[in-house]
């Protein structure tokens, strides 16, 4: 899953492209996923029933596209908060009070 550790965002190009007839369905609805900073693991659960390989190929195919861009997830992404999570501080702060 590490290659999916990407924040995805749409572009102008890619909002107007959600009413084209021309993009296949499956593309149409992993666009209308993305908003502005959506984590990829956001569109992974909103295609539970797609492969992470086929996730990625349809991702890299909207890069291509220039439908959507996309930057390496930081720490500040992290979406369950263990990354930053330290039990001394908390038990630090707790015993402050």
């Amino acid at each position: 899953m590490a290659a999916l550790n990407r924040i995805y965002e749409r572009t102008e190009r890619g909002a107007s492209a959600l009413e084209s007839p021309t993009l296949r369905a499956e593309s149409r609805w992993l666009l209308g996923l993305i908003k502005s900073g959506t984590h990829a693991e956001t569109i992974r659960m909103g295609m539970r029933r797609y492969s992470d390989e086929r996730i990625m190929e349809l991702l890299t195919e909207l890069e291509a596209l220039e439908l959507v861009t996309s930057t390496a997830a930081k720490e500040e992404h992290d979406l369950d908060f263990t990354g930053s999570l330290s039990l001394s501080a908390l038990r630090t702060a707790h015993n402050a009070r």
